[in-house]
Formats: structure tokens, C-alpha cells, sequence
């Protein structure tokens, strides 16, 4: 079944997955219509590619993440440009904010220690200046396009931790004009019944490299909480203002960590339950 939201062009539909070993429901996109693009189809379809095919043609350039088999290491060495990186600063509750500038991309990494045999999934909701709205996660197979609208897309799909990058989130500054927010969240979809003991994190590289990526760890869960509202992020004159959150959430029988988040930050998108295929 598919439910849009009604008087909201380029609202995202959202399904349910309950996953072995997590007490949440969650919700993914089914269907995108675009704010100005023709008309719209099943989520996960992008200019004709889907799956695999379609990440690889819009995975592009530039750094992944931390990789989990290096230990995280920064060492400040310079990038592809030849221009020395800025080393990762932490954003925290008494230090939440940083200004993100430049038209390039703006790269937010999910990762988790190996081991855990957990699917954790990194997602954002996006609202446009037009009034539009776009969902852009795993499940229900919207990955979106750089591209194309939504102008942000999610890479992968790491379903037990064995990837080495985690999953990225990549947003095209060069539309950052069309943005009004994006909220970037992730949930526990199955293996974990909380994030307590997983070991998280998600570091946010702006588009201007020299300026150093951003930590933020999800390192604070209280019990049972399946979900987290990591970061927002908010157009300014001549970029992106892009706030610490760590709002955790607990998911429900009547609602799901997606459901849940969208009511906190008055999205009000329509969400469809949905699972993802056995791993």
C-alpha cells in the first residue's frame, strides 16, 4: 500500500521493519513525486537505475568516512587537492554548532565498531523552500540521486557492520539554495535492542575540506533507545548552519523511530510500515 501525503509535493511515504533483536518499528519511503520534476514512481528508481547500480553513478569522489580497520586515525595529511586538512573536531553538548560553507559536498558518515552483527541505518528527512519534502534512507529503497532531486544520496546499505566505511549520507551543496533543513538520523533496524554498548558514530565533512570534518558520538543511549536525531542543519545567507542534536527515541508498537522523529520537528510526512528483504 502506498500513502502520500496530501498537499505536500515531493512528500515521501514510509515503511515498517521489525528487526530480530530490536523492539522498534520502522518506516520507509514508497513513493517520491519531485518538486520540479516530472510526476514521480516507486522509491528506489532514479533516471533508470536502481540498487547497486544506481549508488555506484552517484557515489562520486572524495573521503567515505573514517575507515573502521585504520582505528580512526587523523592525522591532518592532505587531501586529493593537496591542501592540508584541518584534524576532526567534536561537537558536544556545551559546543553543538559549525557553520558549513562552500559548493561542493557535504559528506555525513555513520560507522560502528565490527562485530556487533548489528544493521544500524543512517537517513534524512529534507523539507524545500518550495514546500517540499523528501525522505532519503535504506529502507524502502530511497537512496535518492546527488544528481537529480532529492540532491542527496545515501550510498549503501550496511546490514551486519562487516563494511569498513559504514554508510554515508552525501548532500549537493550546490542546490543548497532549494533547502530549507535536513534533519540526519539513524536507527537500529535489527541485532541491537538499543544503541547503548554499539560504539557509534557520525562525522559530518563539509564541503570546504580544509575546514576539517566534525564528530559526533552516539555514545550516550539510554535503555531502549532504537533511534536518534543526530544533527540539524538549516540554510544561511551563504551556507549551512548545522546544530548537534543526539535526541534519542524509544519506537513503539503505534509508531515508529521514523514516525516519531518527524512528530519532534513538525515534518508531518505519511508513513507506510515496511521490511527489508532477510538478510
Amino acid at each position: 500500500m502506498i500513502r502520500l501525503g496530501a498537499g505536500k509535493r515531493g512528500t515521501d511515504g514510509t515503511p515498517d521493519g521489525t528487526g530480530d533483536g530490536a523492539s522498534t518499528r520502522a518506516s520507509g519511503p514508497t513513493a517520491d513525486r519531485t518538486p520540479d520534476g516530472p510526476g514521480g514512481g516507486p522509491a528506489g528508481r532514479d533516471g533508470g537505475l536502481r540498487g547497486r547500480d544506481r549508488r555506484a553513478a552517484e557515489r562520486g569522489g572524495g573521503s567515505r568516512g573514517t575507515d573502521r580497520r585504520s582505528g580512526g586515525r587523523d592525522d591532518g595529511r592532505s587531501g586529493p587537492s593537496g591542501q592540508r586538512q584541518k584534524p576532526r573536531s567534536l561537537l558536544t553538548r556545551g559546543s553543538p554548532t559549525v557553520r558549513l560553507t562552500g559548493r561542493g559536498v557535504l559528506q555525513v558518515n555513520l560507522n560502528w565498531p565490527p562485530g556487533h552483527d548489528v544493521d544500524l541505518d543512517l537517513g534524512c528527512l529534507i523539507e524545500f523552500t518550495d514546500g517540499g519534502q523528501a525522505v532519503v534512507q535504506a529502507l524502502g529503497d530511497a537512496y535518492g540521486s546527488l544528481t537529480s532531486w532529492p540532491y542527496a544520496a545515501l550510498d549503501q546499505d550496511d546490514r551486519t557492520g562487516a563494511a569498513s566505511d559504514g554508510e554515508t549520507l552525501r548532500v549537493s551543496m550546490e542546490h543548497r539554495a532549494r533547502f530549507r533543513r535536513l534533519l540526519i538520523y539513524a536507527y537500529v533496524y535489527e541485532g541491537a535492542v538499543d544503541f547503548r554498548r554499539l560504539g557509534a558514530t557520525a562525522e559530518i565533512t563539509g564541503p570546504d575540506r580544509s575546514g576539517g570534518s566534525h564528530r559526533i558520538l552516539l555514545d550516550d543511549s539510554p535503555p531502549g533507545a532504537v533511534a536518534c536525531a543526530i544533527a540539524l542543519v538549516a540554510a544561511e545567507r551563504d551556507g549551512l548552519a548545522m546544530r548537534r542534536e543526539v535526541r534519542w527515541f524509544t519506537g513503539s508498537q503505534e509508531l515508529s523511530p521514523q514516525e516519531q522523529i518527524d512528530h519532534a520537528y513538525g515534518y508531518g510526512m505519511t508513513w507506510v510500515s515496511m521490511t527489508k528483504p532477510p538478510r
